[in-house]
């Protein structure tokens, strides 16, 4: 066993307190999974760089602050331009401010969304959330998915019934206010697709500010035979944040998932997302964006389990780094996989390491892991048809996350984040960031670079 440090007796000490006063209190089979994953997370304690999954995160700076739950919080009020900015997302749409849904900016016609909370008050909803809440997260491994299932106070229940097409994206908003001290809120999402049914969602979490606090959600995601889900994770929150996500995915047969996620960086971001092809014909693909600078630090760990034969997944994740940032890739997959980095300074660092385990028959697997910089000869190349440099690097990065931007299929979704990449690339393009940046020609060249495979 682990030992309990104090932290950790603080987060045992709130959970006590807290747990009369947590959505469904007196379900018993829910106070027994709460009660559960708070002795696991006191068992695990928090991930260290010993542990190979963690070995380029160290998440000491959230182990050394006592953040105090949002659970007694009262939901603050938005500022004008916060309002507007989240009223902008089209209906239907769900908005949770520091953890707790806000029924005033929530907008759920056409469909009778609800949130967590509102399901487990709800006797026959409050069956469908206990046959699946919780059944693919392993608490028992992953401390902080226990750490929210002990705290989560709300999030999304969304369900899809058989043979329905949902036609408009489903936008989930999750918005970080500072409260004057370091908060935590665990945001708890459960997505079920029935058969044949087709559903797109988005999670957008925004914090304005330079508010410290901790995000630490988890969603579930089952889709069930022939069901169609396209998910979207969008986070760019506080530079002074830390974001946890977990996401587990289970899909049944001819089932498929699209994933699509685009990180603009807190201090320190880790998402971890896992995807169960338990059905033949099954199929996931799996994309995702990161852009960091100064001192932040992002993290992308994937894991595609192939359990049933001619089931087919596809990953692809493009990371730009500028300043001092740092961003680690780990996927485990048995399919095609991807990873391509472009740095923008040498003192950014990319730590990519593709991984397989086949435990399925029939499955061909091709992955790669590619590093570089800006290339050198197509900045003169531009510069000589008249761009000045800045306009070209900036042309040479676009060109580079293309294929990630081009491929979000939400046209409103898309012009946005092509707004919020360009200003980031603009940010990091200015003054002496690109000091000293030479040519690539060898992954060796760059400093402090590790590639496993």
């Amino acid at each position: 066993m682990s030992s309990v440090v104090a932290d950790q007796n603080i987060y045992g000490a709130q959970f006590s307190a807290l747990l009369d006063r947590l959505p469904g209190r007196g379900l018993v089979w829910l106070d027994r999974l709460r009660e559960r994953a708070m002795d696991e997370f006191l068992e695990l304690g928090f991930p260290t760089t010993r542990l190979e999954s963690w070995k380029y995160t160290d998440v000491a700076p959230i182990r050394r602050i006592a953040f105090q739950p949002t659970a007694d919080y009262p939901i603050p009020a938005l500022p004008e331009a916060l309002r507007l900015q989240v009223e902008a997302f089209p209906a239907p749409r769900l908005v949770f401010i520091n953890g707790k849904i806000d029924r005033k900016l929530s907008r759920r016609a056409p469909l009778a969304l609800l949130s967590l909370s509102e399901a487990l008050a709800d006797p026959e909803q409050a069956k469908v959330v206990q046959a699946h809440l919780g059944r693919y997260v392993s608490t028992a491994e992953h401390a902080f998915a226990a750490w929210n299932t002990a705290f989560f106070t709300d999030g999304a229940f969304i369900l899809v019934p058989r043979g329905i097409a949902v036609e408009q994206p489903v936008n989930l908003v999750f918005v970080s206010l500072g409260t004057g001290k370091p908060w935590a809120c665990f945001p708890r999402n459960l997505v079920i697709a029935r058969e044949g049914s087709q559903v797109t969602f988005v999670e957008t979490f925004i914090g304005p500010g330079l508010s410290a606090y901790l995000t630490n959600t988890v969603t579930e995601i089952i889709a069930e035979p022939g069901a169609m889900i396209d998910y979207y994770k969008i986070e760019s929150e506080s530079a002074r944040s830390f974001h946890t996500a977990t996401i587990q995915a289970h899909l049944d047969r001819d089932a498929s998932l699209t994933s699509r996620s685009i990180s603009f960086g807190g201090a320190l971001v880790r998402n971890d997302l896992s995807v169960a092809l338990d059905g033949e014909g099954s199929l996931c693909t799996l994309n995702g964006l990161f852009a960091a600078a100064g001192g932040q630090f992002v993290d992308n760990h994937t894991h595609v389990d192939h359990r049933k034969p001619h089931a087919s997944s596809r990953e692809l994740y493009k990371g730009v780094l500028a300043g001092n940032a740092e961003g680690v890739f780990n996927g485990t997959i048995t399919a095609q996989q991807h990873s391509k980095n472009l740095l923008l300074s040498e003192h950014a660092q990319i730590n990519t390491k593709p991984q397989f385990e086949i435990r399925a028959n029939d499955v061909r697997c091709v992955h790669g892991a590619t590093v570089g910089q800006i290339d050198e000869d197509a900045i003169f190349y531009l510069k000589s048809r008249g761009v000045g440099e800045g306009e070209a690097r900036r042309i040479l990065i676009r060109a580079f996350v293309a294929e990630i931007l081009d491929d979000l299929r939400i046209p409103a979704l898309r012009t946005l984040m092509e707004r919020l990449f360009t200003g980031w690339v603009q940010s990091v393009t200015v003054g002496a960031v690109y000091e000293g940046v030479k040519k690539l020609t060898d992954t060796t060249e760059v400093p402090r670079m590790r590639i496993e495979n």
